[in-house]
């Protein structure tokens, strides 16, 4: 098995990822193959975990107005 099809693979045919590629691509014009699409996809599933935690975060704290970036956070 090619890597480019391993990876490729990875990716549920109808995931909302493959669905936002295609609609992309077709959008702006790009001819993408399946090489591309592959790295793509490897891409996506690097990044993904981490702007999933982001969405998740609870992020209705107090904001610190006065902050000294030298310091290391105050909990």
């Amino acid at each position: 098995m090619q890597p480019a099809q391993y990876c490729w693979q990875s990716v549920p045919p109808e995931s909302a990822f493959q669905s936002y590629l295609e609609g992309a691509l077709e959008t702006f014009g790009i001819e993408a193959d399946e090489t591309e699409r592959a790295v793509m996809a490897g891409v996506w599933s690097l990044y993904e975990p981490a702007m999933q935690g982001l969405r998740d975060a609870d992020l209705d704290g107090e904001l610190e107005l006065d902050v000294d970036l030298s310091k290391a956070p105050v909990q």
